[in-house]
């Protein structure tokens, strides 16, 4: 039997975790002196509570090699001929998958791979939901670790940040860029796929981000959600926009764990999709 392992910036909830047999293993944050397991969505509360009156920085780190091989221990122990696969959050956003990789060599005997997902938070549970779907449907293992090659490169993040403030204290935009378009109202538009961050354009004020961000996402998708951190004052104008552009019923709305909101920051959203293959 497959089975998968994520680590918590997936943000599956307890239940989706306990139906499907997956073990999570945790990233660590760090805020006023205080340390906070990143673990299932529904013990997020807390932190996000305290983020939103905080004026400091969040450190984030990974988990270590032997948290990821108590979770390995942990299926081994339910069924000794379980196939696992371990998934993380791209490497270009964390160390996570090296922590995963040491885990699984420590099990020459098993059929264990770590794989990077190249995806993060939503996409990356869109990626995960695809293996899962191939190995329900009686895949082998080879066969849904070869699948994810394609899958991941498939999925994609489309965001707008509230503020420009907890990516420039990551480095990931400069501090001029952040000052002068927290002040302008300057909204960029950030992508993150193919373990890639980018920003697609720059749009002034936020309904010209949205818009943006819908004309710059896949018109054929196999999968769509939309995220946000810590707050969801913007939802409804995506939804209402998706839903009248591809002629939808409904659109899941996700929330995105707390070490994205760490290095994002409150108040963001974003458009998730798998896009269909050409």
């Amino acid at each position: 039997m497959i089975r998968f392992i994520v680590d918590s910036t997936f943000g599956i909830t307890k239940e989706f975790a306990d139906a499907n047999g997956i073990k999570t293993v945790g990233l660590t944050l760090l805020l006023d002196g205080k340390e906070y397991t990143e673990g299932f969505r529904e013990s997020w509360n807390e932190f996000y509570s305290d983020y939103a009156k905080s004026k400091s920085a969040v450190k984030t780190s990974q988990p270590s090699p032997k948290k990821f091989m108590e979770a390995i221990d942990e299926i081994l122990k339910e069924d000794a001929n379980s196939e696992i696969i371990i998934l993380t959050i791209g490497d270009r956003l964390s160390g996570t998958i090296g922590s995963a990789q040491i885990a699984a060599l420590q099990y020459p005997a098993n059929k264990i791979a770590a794989i990077n997902s190249f995806n993060a938070s939503i996409s990356a549970v869109m990626v995960l939901q695809e293996l899962m779907d191939a190995a329900n449907n009686g895949a082998t293992f080879e066969e849904v670790v070869a699948l994810c090659d394609d899958v991941k490169m498939r999925a994609s993040i489309i965001f707008i940040p509230a503020s420009l403030t907890e990516l420039a204290r990551g480095g990931r935009v400069n501090k001029l860029l952040s000052h002068v378009g927290n002040i302008l109202k300057i909204k960029p538009v950030f992508e993150y796929a193919k373990n890639e961050l980018s920003i697609l354009a720059k749009a002034l004020g936020t309904n010209r981000a949205i818009a943006t961000a819908i004309e710059k996402m896949p018109k054929k998708f196999d999968r769509l959600a939309i995220c946000y951190i810590g707050d969801d004052r913007l939802v409804e104008s995506v939804k209402g926009r998706l839903m009248r552009e591809f002629d939808l019923d409904d659109i899941d709305v996700e929330p995105m764990c707390p070490v994205a909101g760490a290095h994002i920051g409150i108040g963001t959203v974003g458009i998730v999709t798998l896009a269909s293959k050409a």
